[in-house]
């Protein structure tokens, strides 16, 4: 990044306003010369005297110091009113005693009028002044720096020189020019008084210098210098340098005692453009300058604008207000802009995508940038960059055949760290910090905390056989995987590679809205303490008492949470807790994802040590540990084993142990109102798997089930539980509040063995029926069911029938074809 009004170069208007000091130099001493000689020339030649001299020579001296020595070649005193008139001048004037410095006035005439006190130059006039400030001779100075003085003569050429001895004034109307070793200038008449140390360059002012080889001129239409106060004026001053011109509508410049500049101060439409097309525009500037008149601070306010186009790229930015600050060998260290600062940079088109955009744009209230040397040691790049005020950047991509792209990033303070002046590399955040990123498939992501850190990989750009102007930053904020070559040290475009969030972390993830849908999608939400992202996997890291709820029925705790933010899935990692809220129907339609259910009502809760969630299949699954299973309950209902697999379409739940799991490893408790006397009771089922389909309502326990209720316990190869259908739902979609879960039977077949106080029944089905309590016992021909009492002995038929209520047996059927009714103690 190169600030551009760091190269206002109105510095170099320093060297106009000193060589303006010089000038005034020049009447002053032209003044001293002709008051003198005006003054003595009477008292030497007598007014009424007519007389011509040869090789006139007149000194003035003082205690042994000369001030002056006047040397003509001819002195002509006229009778008409006493006018004289020296031929080939040559006036040396000698600085104050101590120092060394002389100047010197060349003229072929000069007349003078004693009435008038008027004396005029006639034909061209030359000077050569010594230069400004003190020049006092001291002690320590040597012959070295005694020709450094003498190296820095100003040559001056003009004619028509008017001095008035009475109100002191001096003017010309001619042309008027002069040269430094290093610098030359020129204008259109001149004035100076004396008395006020008022100097006026009328016209057409121009200084051209160099500075490093670089050629540097200076145009103004109006120049003054107040030289008892010190400071000069430019008016509509202009200033080419390089690459770069600059203008206002006026400078002004403080001097300090021994003549350097301390300070420049230009007011209205401050103009500063460069052969790239780029324009800086202020109100008003202060600039101050060290001893060297190098500039060290530069102070911008009534609005600071910047804008820089090419055929490819659009830059702009503006501020109320800003300062720049300049180290060693007039390097910019630290630029600050303040109140409504922005700064937009839009490249037009891509390198992969000729019709598409991209736009990076910074907001604040006040933005820091620090400075250092860059490749070129000649100018500095933009290291760090602190926006703050509620900052804001924003990175929006618009492909030609996509959805657009848009990240958004706040905070109270933003730290960017660039590298190479122009890529990001990192940028942190502190204090309300958020990310809110509009993905290409529509959907929204927001993430809030206290802290940010996101970092950045720079984007390789295609490689070029020929470059258009501008076309070099064309892929910036790409906002897509670049091509797998080029090279990327010279790409300034840079991506998401990661971003932390600590402190408070919410995140919300919002699906676009699918056509024709007539409800909002729903949104996931996730908090924690400390969030990271990585862009290579879509991956969110939660940490820090994380908690996801995804919008429709799942709530989700954990030590650890990983949330994808393409496929939407999660994963979960120590002490999980997930709560599953039954969702309410929507203008009398069943939820499009439902929670899973047990067969109840109201919220499904599970813990667990790991759990996945697929969002696309709607399949979560649940790991608990060899000494704590993942548990999953709703109301009085539990399941209990190794894993637990559940589907919210259709809503089924699958439980079983892994692939080494050779003993019954899955435990259900459900309870129910059962028998004619509808008596709250608790059956407990152990088996290697369950298969539950709420659809069907119905549970299938495989593998050396043993289901235990109050009654006697039931052992089979496979028992399946039989749910009563689900309540009527109110109108608002809610099933009543005092519904409960209903067992209408149970089929256990395969080797079932039934076991009563004081009974044992054998068989191959088992069918008991909740609402009257019995127990239907079958078998096969070849082997029939059969009961075993401790006081009636053993019993067989095609059909043995148990009643739980009054624990009556009855048995049908058999070789004899008899029935026989036992009833077995309690």
């Amino acid at each position: 990044m190169r600030v551009m009004v760091a190269r206002l170069r109105l510095g170099i208007v320093v060297l106009a306003c000193l060589l303006l000091l010089i000038v005034g130099g020049f009447f002053g001493y032209a003044r001293y010369r002709l008051h003198r000689f005006a003054k003595d020339l009477p008292d030497r030649l007598g007014i009424d005297i007519q007389q011509t001299a040869n090789g006139f020579t007149y000194s003035q001296s003082s205690k042994g110091h000369t001030f002056f020595t006047i040397h003509a070649s001819k002195l002509i005193e006229r009778k008409n009113g006493g006018r004289a008139t020296l031929h080939d001048v040559d006036i040396t004037l000698y600085g104050p005693e101590g120092s060394s410095r002389t100047d010197k006035i060349y003229g072929s005439d000069f007349d003078y009028d004693p009435q008038t006190g008027i004396a005029t130059a006639k034909g061209e006039v030359q000077i050569d002044l010594g230069g400004l400030g003190a020049a006092v001779q001291t002690p320590q100075a040597g012959a070295a720096e005694d020709a450094q003085r003498q190296s820095n003569t100003i040559h001056i050429k003009t004619s028509g020189l008017t001095f008035n001895s009475k109100t002191g004034d001096s003017f010309t109307s001619e042309y008027m020019e002069f040269q430094t070793p290093n610098a030359a200038g020129s204008s259109t008449g001149a004035s100076y008084n004396s008395k006020t140390g008022l100097l006026v360059m009328k016209s057409q002012v121009q200084i051209t210098t160099s500075s490093k080889g670089d050629q540097a001129v200076v145009r103004a239409a109006h120049a003054e210098l107040l030289r008892n106060s010190m400071q000069a004026s430019l008016l509509n001053p202009v200033f080419d340098y390089q690459s770069e011109k600059s203008s206002a509508d006026q400078a002004i410049v403080y001097f300090r005692k021994d003549g350097s500049a301390e300070r420049i101060e230009a007011k209205g439409h401050i103009h500063v453009t460069n052969d790239n097309g780029a324009v800086v525009t202020a109100e008003s500037s202060q600039i101050q300058l060290n001893a060297r008149s190098e500039p060290v601070q530069v102070d911008m306010a009534g609005g600071v604008n910047f804008v820089s186009n090419d055929e490819n790229q659009s830059m702009h930015g503006n501020a109320v207000e800003g300062t720049l600050t300049f180290g060693d060998m007039s390097m910019l260290k630290h630029a600050q802009f303040r109140n409504a600062v922005t700064f937009v940079d839009q490249v037009l088109k891509l390198d992969n995508d000729p019709k598409s955009s991209a736009t990076r744009e910074v907001l604040a209230s006040k933005l820091d940038v620090d400075f250092a040397p860059g490749p070129d040691p000649k100018k500095s790049v933009a290291q760090k960059a602190l926006a703050t005020g509620r900052a804001t950047v924003k990175l929006h991509t618009v492909p030609s055949n996509e959805p657009q792209q848009l990240t958004t990033i706040t905070g109270d303070e933003l730290l960017a760290t660039l590298d190479k002046g122009t890529t990001i590399k990192q940028l942190d955040g502190s204090g309300n910090t958020e990310i809110v990123d509009l993905a290409a498939d529509g959907s929204t992501n927001t993430s809030k905390g206290d802290r940010l850190k996101v970092t950045f990989t720079p984007q390789p750009r295609p490689p070029q056989t020929t470059s258009a102007p501008g076309q070099a930053n064309a892929d910036k904020t790409s906002g897509r995987p670049p091509a797998k070559h080029g090279n990327s040290a010279d790409a300034p475009n840079a991506q998401v590679e990661t971003a932390i969030q600590d402190g408070n972390v919410v995140i919300t993830q919002t699906p676009a809205k699918k056509t024709g849908a007539t409800a909002d999608p729903a949104t996931a939400t996730a908090w924690a303490e400390h969030a990271e992202y990585h862009a290579s996997d879509q991956t969110l890291h939660l940490t820090g008492d994380p908690r996801l709820n995804d919008g429709q029925s799942l709530f989700m705790t954990a030590q650890a949470i990983d949330y994808q933010r393409d496929s939407r899935d999660a994963t979960a990692q120590g002490s999980v807790k997930v709560t599953y809220t039954q969702q309410k129907s929507q203008n009398g339609a069943e939820p499009a994802n439902p929670g899973p259910s047990l067969g109840g009502d109201g919220p499904v809760h599970i813990t667990a040590d790991r759990g996945q969630l697929h969002h696309a299949t709607n399949i979560s699954v649940f790991h608990g540990t060899p000494d704590t299973p993942a548990r999953m309950w709703q109301g009085d209902n539990s399941i209990l084993a190794p894993v637990l697999e559940l589907s919210r379409t259709p809503q089924t739940l699958k439980a079983h142990g892994d692939d080494s799991s050779a003993e019954p490893v899955v435990n259900a408790n459900l309870t129910s109102l059962i028998g004619a006397k509808h008596e709250r009771t608790v059956v407990r089922v152990h088996s290697k798997t369950l298969f539950y389909a709420d659809a069907d309502r119905r549970g299938d326990f495989r593998g050396s089930v043993t289901a235990e209720d109050p009654d006697g316990v039931i052992h089979a190869d496979q028992v399946q539980f039989y749910l009563m259908p689900a309540p009527p739902k109110s109108p608002n979609g809610s099933a009543p509040s005092s519904a409960q879960t209903q067992l209408d039977r149970i089929v256990a077949t395969g080797r079932v063995v039934i076991t009563q106080p004081g009974r044992k029944g054998v068989g191959e089905k088992l069918v008991y029926t909740a609402d009257d309590g019995k127990y239907i016992l079958t078998g096969t021909p070849g082997n029939p069911p059969r009961i075993t009492d401790q006081a009636k002995g053993t019993t067989t038929g095609a059909t043995l029938i148990f009643n739980s209520q009054d624990d009556s047996v009855v048995v049908s059927g058999g070789q004899s074809g008899t029935v026989t009714d036992t009833r077995a103690p309690k």
